[in-house]
Parts: C-alpha cells; sequence; structure tokens
C-alpha cells in the first residue's frame, strides 16, 4: 500500500500510444475551434462524419507506424 497521496509506477507508454492521444486531442481542438462548439456531437452530421473522418485518419497512420516498427524488428 502506497502512502496517501502518492502514486504507484505504472508500466512505461509506448511512443505511438502517446504520439495518437496527442494527435487526437490536437484534432479535438481545431475541429471545435473551427465549428465553434465545445464537443464534436454539438456540430453538424456532417461535420461530425469530417470528425470522425479525421480521427480514423489518425488512427490508421498510427497503425501503419506499428506495422513499420514491428517490421524493422522482424516481428
Amino acid at each position: 500500500m502506497t502512502e496517501r497521496g502518492k502514486l504507484e509506477p505504472s508500466d512505461p507508454v509506448h511512443p505511438l500510444v502517446a504520439k495518437e492521444d496527442r494527435l487526437s486531442s490536437k484534432w479535438f481542438y481545431e475541429f471545435c475551434a473551427k465549428y465553434s462548439v465545445d464537443y464534436p456531437d454539438e456540430a453538424t452530421p456532417e461535420q461530425q462524419d469530417e470528425y470522425i473522418s479525421g480521427m480514423d485518419a489518425i488512427r490508421s497512420r498510427i497503425r501503419e507506424e506499428y506495422a513499420a516498427e514491428k517490421a524493422l524488428k522482424g516481428e
């Protein structure tokens, strides 16, 4: 048991997970600013489709980078 207020060390986060989080967060804020909404679900259905497409593109990019990383390692 840890002292109150102290955090347990956690497993390291893979750099691509951190990159996906950073890119997703950036896209979220850019999208919301572009359409003057607080959350994507407040946008029109067409705008929401744009948001989803952007998120899909980010995930696809990360998957490609992960596959390339595994290929370099021979996995």
